[in-house]
């Protein structure tokens, strides 16, 4: 029998993530980002086979309105020491939340590519793209840069240096740097931001866990790319470039450098977090055009009003689809 024990320590909790090479999204710090910046509220769980730590989940609650009481969801997650303990674990911490939270449902999307669950599971909507492009970091960066699926991409990551492009660390004075050109990016190519205050919140929270890589041309920063990373790998959150780090292809020297500066710290692998069918997906595919599909998005109803509740969000988001009429884009965490 699996028992479940709340973690209120951050280093406890992100040895166990890293441990079992969880989803950076799993870390302590994402999940205090997004209880800061947003109606989610963070907690931590660990399940243990008797003495034995076989999962632990970052579960964010959000409340809804009434009668629906909450919504519990593990970005990324569960985290479990060994790919046959997804049914177990995702249901005693499905289990955990109902009595703790009494939601209309738990929400997962572990990075797997094949998932197992109990018969009380059903598909639901994405948080996160399901379709991805990933570059394995476990080699060393000569066999990783051969790896790389483009000629174009490995000949302009060499053109970076060349020209002058320097690809370094961000620093939290560079943050404005960044928002700004986030919002020429955003602008150009109709995607929505969050506030201003959300990244320079994202930087002091995030932490060590966050990595903000910035490429430099005479200079001035021209394009950027900022990251999470746990031992299974870095996952991209944001990204973009001004006009001038577009007409240097600053970019690809960019990711490259991104790459190495997950490897250093142990990331096993590189997320690019989404693919879909559009120019930055083309560029993805330029380092990576083998996807990676991960098992989905799952669901545990955990009330009787989850039935109502799941209408009730269909009809909503038709609505807004409706009236907004969104263009799809990249995922924006």
């Amino acid at each position: 029998m699996l028992t479940i024990h709340e973690i209120t320590d951050a280093s406890q909790f992100n040895e166990m993530v890293d441990s079992a090479q969880g989803h950076p999204m799993q870390k302590w710090q994402w999940g205090e980002l997004k209880a800061a910046t947003g109606p989610w509220t963070a907690h931590r769980v660990s399940v243990q086979s008797g003495d034995e730590t076989v999962g632990c989940a970052q579960v964010l609650v959000r409340k809804l309105p009434w009668p629906f009481g909450s919504i519990c969801y593990a970005p990324r997650g569960p985290v479990v020491s060994e790919a046959e303990r997804y049914a177990e674990v995702s249901d005693a911490v499905a289990d955990w939340c109902h009595d703790r939270f009494h939601p209309v449902s738990l929400k997962i999307d572990p990075p797997a590519t094949s998932l197992s669950l109990s018969g009380d599971w059903v598909e639901g909507d994405h948080v996160l793209m399901a379709t991805t492009a990933i570059v394995d970091l476990e080699p060393d960066e000569d066999a990783i840069m051969k790896s790389l699926h483009s000629r174009n991409a490995r000949n302009y990551i060499r053109r970076g240096a060349k020209v002058g492009i320097e690809v370094v660390p961000g620093t939290r004075e560079d943050v404005d740097t960044v928002i700004a050109i986030y919002h020429e990016t955003a602008d150009r190519d109709g995607f929505p931001l969050h506030p201003d205050e959300y990244y320079h919140q994202a930087f002091d929270l995030l932490g060590e866990v966050g990595q903000l890589i910035v490429a430099k041309y005479e200079g001035e920063i021209v394009s950027f790319m900022w990251n999470v990373t746990s031992t299974w790998g870095a996952s991209e959150l944001w990204a973009g470039a001004n006009a001038t780090g577009r007409k240097m292809r600053a970019n690809y020297p960019l990711k490259w450098g991104a790459m190495k500066a997950a490897k250093a710290v142990g990331a096993q692998r590189y997320d690019m977090n989404g693919l879909l069918n559009d120019g930055i997906s083309e560029f993805k595919k330029s380092f990576q055009n083998v996807p990676t599909i991960w098992a989905g998005t799952y669901e545990k109803p955990l009330s009787p009003l989850y039935h109502l509740w799941d209408k009730s969000l269909a009809l909503f988001k038709a609505i807004r689809r409706r009236k907004n009429a969104p263009r799809q884009k990249q995922t924006n965490n």
